[in-house]
């Protein structure tokens, strides 16, 4: 399933369209990013974003039978690191 991807606050956004059927496994899709290295000794550091419900790393539309969509959020904590590389 093709997503799109944009910046938004300083953060990489991947939008996936649905509808995800239930009950299935679902994994989103691999996103390239290319970065500039910053001064040496540095770290380019990836993280999912979010802190709370109110700011949240993950966003869904759950369609429930009789009652129509249901917004569901959540968010990381605490937040892993999934990639680190080091400027040298």
């Amino acid at each position: 399933m093709a997503g799109t991807v944009a910046i938004s606050g300083g953060n990489v956004v991947l939008t996936v369209p649905g509808p995800i059927a239930g009950g299935t496994s679902f994994t989103p899709p691999a996103v390239t990013m290319n970065v500039t290295a910053g001064a040496a000794g540095t770290s380019i550091t990836s993280k999912y974003a979010g802190t709370s419900y109110s700011n949240p790393g993950m966003t869904m539309t759950t369609n429930i039978a009789f009652f129509g969509g249901v917004a569901t959020a959540c968010y990381p904590n605490p937040s892993p690191t999934l990639t680190t590389t080091t400027v040298s």
